[in-house]
């Protein structure tokens, strides 16, 4: 109820500054009245007309929102003050800068808001020198210049755009080569891996022809020699060999095809125990008949690497059990597991174990490839491959597929 007289009298008291304003104005100024009660009344953007001496004659509203303090008097606000106490300038500092903006015809001014002295915002002034026909000297008529404070801002968006592009031109052109370097030195991994088998199969015949020959004339230390140098040369095969399957997981391409995930499950189960008692582990594979998309090759590859370390890390004092399992989750994400209760691996390992030469346990041979060459393959496949283990009750390997199909 008490707010309803004090629409007009706010505009009222607007009116009387539009009065006063064009009552400082001279008679043939090209101002009338609804273009200057437009200006002070309805414009979006704060205006002030100040005298020779810097003082406040007149403001709008969007001036006494942001300037005014609020133990200002409420019925003068802004008028007759100082404009450099809305700024952080001193009074000479702001008449020099008027005299630049007329001049120039805008400016830039420290204002400070009414919400405290803290909050700082440099605001650009549009300034338009006046002649007074009662006071006989020049106003300065100050309008925030939000067109070209939204134009310089979109200047520098578009600059930065621009730098933007470019960098992305410069990192795009680098991926590039460095995508060609990779190439090159995946060619060149395959190529020596593949060359170092020949020069390693002629030391390890020729050992054992040697062995053959001349080896009832040679002493015991001169055999130990022997089945040193074969063990090493054998070592240095299966590196080799290791080597030749970690270029081709990647640098093969991935001709990704259906594979049915159960099927090849099995014939891996039937390579590995080969050579194994079936009292030695047990292999469990609870997975229905689903398909993959991939690479039958590489599929394979990760398939007997994962399955292999399950038998080569199997616990010295208890039977080794395997249990395969793909299940679904809700939102139709299907997850292949891989447990076993063999002496599993450090937990701290589960990132590590996936890299170049890291080996699960010193004390049984390998290269640390093979992990490697699993998460390569995965990677190239769009897969995520993931390991996990308490150190003691064994090792958990999960890959979970993102382009399955049903049969």
């Amino acid at each position: 109820m008490n707010m309803m007289p004090a629409a007009p009298l706010v505009k009222n008291r607007y009116a009387q500054d539009v009065d006063r304003a064009l009552s400082l104005l001279p008679d043939d100024a090209d101002v009338d009245r609804d273009t200057l009660s437009a200006a002070f009344l309805a414009s979006p953007y704060a205006c002030f007309l100040v005298d020779q001496d810097g003082r406040v004659l007149v403001f709008n509203r969007r001036a006494e929102r942001l300037y005014c303090r609020p133990q200002a008097d409420p019925q003068g606000g802004l008028r007759d003050i100082g404009l450099h106490k809305l700024t952080q300038l001193t009074h000479e500092e702001l008449m020099a800068a008027l005299r630049k903006g007329a001049a120039s015809s805008s400016m830039e001014l420290p204002m400070v808001t009414a919400h405290g002295a803290s909050v700082v915002r440099p605001t650009l002034f549009r300034v338009a020198l006046l002649r007074s026909s009662t006071l006989g000297r020049r106003l300065y008529l100050l309008t925030q210049d939000h067109l070209k404070a939204a134009a310089e801002a979109l200047g520098q968006m578009n600059r930065r755009n621009v730098a933007a592009r470019n960098d992305l031109a410069k990192i795009e052109e680098r991926f590039v080569d460095l995508q060609a370097s990779l190439m090159a030195m995946e060619a060149f991994a395959h190529k020596a891996s593949h060359d170092l088998r020949t020069p390693l199969s002629t030391m390890s015949g020729m050992l054992q022809l040697f062995a053959s020959r001349f080896g009832d004339g040679l002493p015991e230390k001169a055999h130990e020699y022997l089945n040193v140098m074969r063990r090493a040369a054998e070592q240095m095969d299966n590196l080799t060999c290791d080597f030749l399957e970690h270029a081709r997981s990647v640098s093969a391409e991935v001709a990704a095809e259906p594979v049915n995930l159960r099927a090849m499950l099995e014939d891996v189960r039937r390579d590995l125990q080969n050579g194994l008692m079936s009292e030695d582990f047990t292999l469990q594979i609870t997975c229905p008949t689903w398909t993959v998309m991939a690479e039958p090759t590489l599929l394979r590859m990760v398939l007997s690497n994962l399955l292999g370390n399950a038998i080569k890390y199997r616990h010295p004092d208890r039977k080794l059990y395997i249990d395969i399992a793909l299940h679904a989750d809700t939102n139709g994400t299907r997850t292949l597991t891989i447990a076993d209760n063999g002496t599993g691996f450090d937990p701290e390992q589960a990132e590590t174990i996936f890299l170049p030469f890291r080996r699960l346990h010193a004390s049984v041979e390998g290269t640390g490839m093979g992990l490697s060459t699993c998460a390569e393959v995965c990677r190239r496949h769009g897969w995520t491959i993931s390991a996990a283990s308490d150190g003691e009750a064994g090792a958990t390997f999960q890959i979970v597929f993102n382009n399955l199909c049903d049969s």
